[in-house]
């Protein structure tokens, strides 16, 4: 099974068909300044965990065949063999990823892998895709030679969910884990990674991240309103308001979006009624193509410019740049294309 799905990777790569959307259980970014021992800490990783696992390791490419320079399957001694393991060459793309990894972890949950490390470049990352494809991204330091700083100067601080203290038997371990923790709020767990030490507490601590959700970028998110294309307001409202008995919490019209609008309460969300100012706004071309009915989801986003930049990364679709709308808040439209069909709109979690 591995010869075959090492030769699906490679078809992939070459420009092979897409496979059916698919995703592991969880996937484990693993990044970090080069040195820090990101392939020992993983190897350290595979000696405990159970089940089908597959490794990822990004290298550079070779200016020569393109194909990845450091494979780092060879300091990989614990991979059993429901382990697979795989070197991904980055083919100039930016990020600290190789292309169509997505497409990859599509292959790997199609054969049954259940959980995915993937190891970034790791050679002064700036756009850190990492992110955006991992559950948890996790970063590995070290007590020596400055990683910290060559981390923030990179950004990788801001783009971690847990703090990876590799060679914590090094002197000033004590002091470099307490920086950290200080600086960034963030969870550190300490290994000695060569000597298989702190793995499976690792691990754990990955998994409650998870289970969580990731901070300040997907956790958090509640419904905030459904939008309604209606033909009349005023109609509308007579069954809204006079037969349900819902309270109108505001009315508004956005010039720029070619709509009058009327908020109702609806215990910890709302329902939007948005009735088209003229047949050549985007609510009265849905009307004219569908007929009136529920137009959008708005959710409420707790950090909505991480989320933003995280949708870009992803190369999802949005519609405009962020704008104002009613009631001050910030908001943006993501695609149906991109949200499964349906018009997603994001908005910001804040009280103008």
């Amino acid at each position: 099974m591995s010869r075959d799905l090492a030769r699906a990777i490679t078809a992939l790569e070459s420009g092979g068909a897409v496979p059916a959307a698919a995703r592991p259980s969880l996937v484990i970014g693993i990044t970090g300044p080069p040195g820090a021992g990101k392939s020992t800490v993983i190897d350290a990783m595979l000696g405990v965990l159970e089940g089908r696992v597959a490794v990822l390791a990004v290298d550079p490419s070779s200016p020569f065949t393109g194909g990845a320079l450091l494979g780092d399957r060879v300091r990989m001694n614990n991979a059993g063999p429901d382990v697979f393991i795989r070197s991904l060459a980055s083919r100039g793309h930016g990020g600290g990823l190789a292309p169509r990894m997505r497409d990859v972890l599509s292959l790997l949950s199609a054969h049954g892998y259940e959980t995915v490390l993937v190891e970034t470049v790791g050679v002064g990352q700036e756009e850190m895709d990492v992110t955006s494809l991992a559950d948890v991204t996790a970063v590995v330091l070290t007590p020596a030679g400055g990683d910290s700083v060559q981390a923030e100067k990179a950004g990788l601080l801001e783009a971690a969910d847990v703090l990876i203290l590799n060679k914590a038997d090094l002197a000033g371990a004590d002091r470099v884990e307490q920086e950290l923790h200080e600086a960034t709020g963030l969870p550190v767990a300490r290994m000695v990674a060569k000597d298989g030490i702190g793995a499976r507490e690792a691990l754990e601590l990955i998994r409650t991240v998870s289970r969580r959700g990731r901070p300040g970028v997907l956790a958090g998110f509640a419904i905030d309103h459904l939008g309604i294309a209606v033909v009349s307001l005023a109609e509308s409202l007579l069954f809204y308001e006079g037969v349900l008995g819902m309270r109108v919490a505001h009315r508004e019209t956005v010039a720029h979006e070619g709509v009058h609008v009327a908020m109702l309460d609806a215990g910890g969300s709302r329902v939007e009624l948005l009735e088209a100012m003229s047949a050549e706004s985007a609510v009265g071309k849905f009307i004219a193509k569908r007929g009136p009915g529920i137009h959008h989801v708005a959710l409420r986003v707790p950090d909505f410019a991480a989320t933003i930049a995280t949708l870009k990364s992803s190369g999802a679709r949005l519609l405009s740049e962020p704008r104002i709308g009613a009631g001050g808040h910030r908001y943006v439209f993501i695609h149906p294309a991109s949200a499964g069909g349906v018009l997603l709109e994001l908005i910001a979690h804040e009280h103008p």
